[in-house]
């Protein structure tokens, strides 16, 4: 049975309420107000409940004429019907109620029948009107809806032939990121405001519908061509909000024959041609958009075609790795060779496949066409490189993405290892739940996932943090335009060193120059790839190059490197571990133990290139925290990896000696952001100081070895202060060095240099200077040694290993050191160099290949 219709009686008299309410109440629910006052308190409280108002004109409080004056001021109240009771029949009294806003008016006495048909037609007539008007106007908006503007269009065309018209459609840019970050309500509000500026904007000259979620149509009078008025006001428009830009669309009405639904369609690709283009906020629909649209068409009739045909042929773009400075992988891209229109750019055709639903075929076939060629390549006993191929949106949100690919390696026998997907940044952003489960499944099954495009869209910092990634890629726009910034202006290390903290590696596409490539290397950037390393190349180009040049790819080392760099948590308590585990999993490796032994097998087995960072307990027992501490700070391998110690509450960090020792301490009431916030700014810290150091070298580096030369050194000097010291002055001279040269060539000679350059890099800490000083002669600072002892075993394990690598290499070398230990308080200055230099001396006289502490001179 549906539910009666409700009717509100502003009566004061009780018995004429009464009355009413008797005559109504068969047909309607009834609810009675003794004045204005209270019957707009009801009305507030419950807008959309009432039918029909009946009211009286003579009341206490509020009479009916203030009633329906506050009544007219609200837009929803205002459409509920009111019918007037008056005592009197005078004409006066009729029109003062209709100019208050009165829809009807009845007198007295009351005559039943007479009140239920007039109450019955005017809720029949507004129900009528408000259908009509749901019909008419958008909800949200006020304007026209899609169907009445067309009406309207072609009402206005009909009755005007001789007049210049136009249809501009509007676009906001990211509308639908906007809801998704902001929230639906902010979403509302934004095109509530849209709507409003842009029919202050039309005004008298034309009207306005809303398309259909951020898309609104606008009619009015034109001249003929965009004039400067309207371009600036679009462009005023489009600048309205901070953050929010709306494209133009403008179609220019000079053929009636046109559908009018075909004019606002063509007003919409213009807007959409300009879609995130920088500063071009409209364009105008003309023949060169027509044509745009039919090579569309063209295109898409014959892509199936052009698939089973074998149109589409593989590219690859070497990648290089700026460490090892050798070829490392590339990146597989598709060319369409038409047999009509020949060579096609991808520009062109992807983002219509894209559009159009075209593109997860196309993917599938490259990844095909990348597992047939890497099979052929391994029977062949070409050097295997892994192959970066696309992933789009659509195959991941509408396809069988982990199935298809994954039957593609199995079936071609291909180890997922060598296949890298790039995933867009944009893909991130859409279905954040889904793409997370996805790639975890993918990485499970062996695959390398890289983040594509990173800097093109608006991904936050954050879902890096919640996703299982393994390379993050930087878009070229974004790296030439921080690069074109100078150094202390650009963010780009700072996204680098960001990405190292979650342990992603980085390449950088778009590379033209070596000044690109500089800045990129002292960012501390892994890979790149570019014009100014290689172009896009077919198959047999890469198959020449992968035959010329060296190439660096170690599966097993990127096997391990997804299984993430760990922290080490030596804890007793294993509630505090787990919640360790909780808030470090996502990206690191959490390896927990309760000993002081197994904390230090851990650290021998794994070393500083695996664990990131140690979270160790004061109070481990049997004094276990002591000993971790005393190997991490007296092992120089071990120097770089961070320590915070957690200390119970009771426990004051001055009373235990192993905190100063720390990069940091807390307490282990904390909450979870704190030690991960604090955690993660020490390793931040340690990726900081490799970034530094890059940058000295190569601001002022020698060439041969890529230490620091003579200038460098004094730099490094002059940035030295009292938190380094005490230090220890090492000077290393390569012994018979000359002899090699007069007997082996200076080729041999410059590769001992670069060999020694590497053991001094290798057993020193990244914090510490080093330099080649000049000739065979290399000066080497360690910051914060502790003692004179440690400074003297540091350098024979220097001593010790150059000579190692010799014996290795079946060539006799060998290295003295003069060392001049440093307290606080005193300057560092050249005269602690001719100490050392010195010390070495006499170590040289006395036993080359020897060690000699100054003094001992």
């Amino acid at each position: 049975m549906p539910m009666r219709k409700e009717i509100l009686i502003v009566e004061d008299n009780e018995i004429n309420r009464e009355m009413l309410s008797e005559i109504l109440s068969v047909d309607y629910r009834v609810l009675g107000a003794e004045n204005g006052q209270v019957a707009l308190n009801i009305l507030k409280e419950h807008k959309s409940r009432f039918s029909l108002i009946l009211l009286d004109v003579q009341m206490p409080v509020m009479d009916g004429y203030i009633f329906l004056d506050r009544v007219k001021e609200d837009a929803e109240l205002s459409l509920i019907p009111v019918i007037v009771m008056t005592q009197s029949n005078s004409e006066a009294d009729e029109l003062a109620a209709l100019a208050h806003g009165a829809t009807d008016f009845l007198s007295k006495p009351y005559r039943p029948q007479i009140i239920l048909h007039r109450v019955a037609g005017l809720i029949k007539l507004r129900e009528t009107s408000a259908m009509v008007n749901y019909f008419q106007y958008d909800r949200l908006t006020g304007l026209y809806s899609k169907e009445f503007f067309y009406q309207k269009v072609r009402e206005y065309l009909l009755e005007n032939p001789d007049e210049n018209y136009c249809i501009i459609a509007s676009n906001i840019d990211n509308f639908k990121l906007i809801n998704d970050v902001m929230g639906m309500q902010e979403g509302d509000f934004l095109l509530k405001k849209v709507a409003e500026i842009i029919k202050n904007m039309v005004g008298n000259t034309g009207f306005c519908g809303r398309f259909g979620a951020d898309r609104f149509l606008i009619f009015q009078k034109h001249t003929q061509g965009m004039n400067n008025c309207e371009s600036a006001e679009l462009e005023k428009l489009s600048r309205s909000f901070k953050n929010v830009v709306i494209r133009w669309g403008i179609y220019e009405i000079t053929d009636r024959t046109v559908s009018v639904e075909q004019m606002c369609d063509r007003a919409l690709l213009a807007a959409d041609i300009i879609k995130n283009q920088y500063h071009q906020y409209f364009a105008v629909y003309d023949d060169s958009i027509r044509s745009k649209l039919l090579r569309e068409q063209a295109i898409t009739s014959e892509m199936e075609s052009a698939l089973n045909e074998g149109q589409f042929k593989i590219y690859l773009q070497p990648k290089y790795s700026l460490r090892d400075k050798c070829m490392c992988g590339a990146e597989a891209l598709v060319r369409w060779t038409h047999p009509e229109w020949g060579f096609m750019s991808p520009a062109e055709f992807i983002p219509l496949f894209e559009k159009n639903g075209f593109i997860p075929k196309l993917d599938q076939y490259v990844w095909e066409q990348v597992c047939i060629q890497l099979s052929k390549w391994k029977e062949e006993g070409y050097p295997l490189l892994p192959i970066s191929v696309n992933v789009s949106r659509a195959d991941v949100y509408y396809g069988n993405l982990i199935e298809n690919i994954y039957e593609l390696t199995q079936k071609h026998g291909v180890d997922p290892i060598w296949m890298h997907l790039e995933i867009t940044e944009s893909a991130y952003t859409e279905n954040p739940d889904r793409i997370v489960s996805t790639v975890e499944e993918l990485r499970r099954l062996g695959f390398i996932i890289e983040m594509d495009d990173f800097g093109s869209g608006y991904s936050s910092l954050n879902m890096l943090s919640q996703m299982s990634l393994d390379i993050l890629k930087m878009d070229m726009k974004f790296i030439q335009n921080e690069i074109s910034k100078p150094a202390n202006q650009s963010f780009l290390s700072d996204v680098i060193s960001m990405a190292h903290r979650v342990n992603l590696s980085v390449v950088a596409e778009g590379v033209e120059t070596r000044e690109q490539m500089n800045r990129l290397y002292a960012a501390g950037c892994d890979y790149v790839q570019g014009y100014f390393f290689a172009k896009p190349m077919s198959v047999e180009e890469y198959e020449m190059l992968l035959r010329q040049q060296e190439v660096c790819f170690d599966p097993e080392r990127q096997r391990s490197a997804m299984h993430q760099n760990c922290i080490l948590v030596a804890d007793e308590d294993a509630e505090y571990r787990e919640m360790v585990k909780e808030t470090f999993g996502v990206h690191y490796q959490i390896v927990e133990t309760d000993s002081a032994g197994e904390a230090l097998a851990t650290i021998n087995s794994s070393g500083k290139d695996r664990i990131s960072a140690v979270i160790l307990s004061a109070v481990l027992p049997e004094e276990g925290a002591l000993s971790v501490m005393n190997t991490l700070r007296h092992t120089p391998d071990f120097w770089n990896i961070p320590v915070l110690i957690t200390i119970p509450d009771n426990k004051c960090a001055m009373q235990l000696p192993i905190a100063r020792e720390a990069d940091d301490f807390l307490c282990k009431d904390h909450p979870l952001f704190d030690l991960q916030r604090r955690v993660l700014k020490m390793i931040d810290a340690a990726s900081s100081q490799s970034r530094e150091c890059a940058l000295q070298m190569e601001a002022c580096h020698d060439p041969l070895t890529n230490l620091l030369n003579r200038r460098g050194l004094e730099n490094a000097v002059s940035e030295m202060d009292e938190a380094d010291m005490p230090i220890a002055v090492c000077v290393f001279d390569v012994d018979n060095l000359k002899r090699v040269n007069d007997t082996y060539g200076h080729d041999m000679g410059d590769q001992i240099l670069r060999s020694f350059a590497e053991q001094l890099c290798s057993k020193t800490r990244l914090r510490d200077v080093k330099c080649r000083y000049g000739g065979d002669e290399f000066v080497v600072i360690l910051k914060n040694i502790g003692d004179e002892e440690t400074a003297r075993k540091k350098g024979e394990s220097i001593c010790r290993s150059f000579h190692e690598w010799g014996k290795e290499a079946d060539f006799s070398t060998a290295c003295s050191v003069g060392i001049v230990f440093c307290e606080s308080g005193e300057e560092v200055s050249c005269n602690l160099i001719e100490r050392a230099d010195q010390a070495l001396y006499h170590a040289k006289r006395e036993n080359k290949g020897g060690c000699c502490v100054w003094k001992e001179v």
